[in-house]
């Protein structure tokens, strides 16, 4: 009858390493995610502190991950355009983890953007005559791949077009025609 083999934990390190550096190097090379704006919608009015009353615009982003794992999105910084001229900050951080994204699919991930009062006013007066409103979003994400590893990844852009209704800033307002 043979001997049972004794295995040297040592023999394994080769391939116990190469194992690891494979994990490792394999989500270094991320595929960059593809983010394309959806639309935009009116949701209400948002009070904040320190105190501020706005008009609470949610940017739906449609973000494509091709890669084999999950990615997820921590952050999105950039600007929103109304009308061509009015300039309001985006500075979206998700919570916790951030939003996880599935591999090999698109998933929206929605970017609140606050409207001051006032400035709603002034669209509203400004587009009197014209049932939309057009806007322009463009901003960067932070990216982190795989649950296990958190390699994190920034600067992937959007830059893309949309309009919402002025009924939908009239509603929130709480302006009737």
């Amino acid at each position: 009858m043979p001997s049972p083999r004794k295995t040297n934990p040592l023999s394994r390190l080769p391939a116990l390493a190469l194992a690891a550096l494979t994990a490792i190097a394999g989500p270094a090379c991320v595929s960059k995610p593809t983010m394309q704006l959806d639309h935009a919608e009116i949701t209400g009015i948002r009070i904040a502190f320190p105190p501020s009353l706005g008009v609470l615009m949610t940017v739906v982003v449609n973000v494509h991950n091709p890669n084999s794992y999950d990615v997820a999105v921590r952050a999105v910084r950039g600007q929103a355009v109304l009308a061509g001229r009015y300039t309001l900050p985006v500075d979206f951080r998700a919570d916790g983890e951030g939003v996880w994204l599935a591999s090999d699919r698109t998933t929206q991930v929605r970017v609140p953007v606050s409207i001051p009062v006032d400035l709603g006013f002034q669209l509203l007066r400004e587009s009197f005559s014209s049932p939309v409103i057009p806007y322009r979003f463009s901003g960067r994400a932070d990216v982190t791949a795989t649950r296990t590893f958190r390699l994190e990844a920034d600067d992937y852009s959007v830059d893309d077009h949309g309009v919402i209704l002025r009924q939908q800033i009239e509603a929130a307002l709480g302006i009737m025609r």
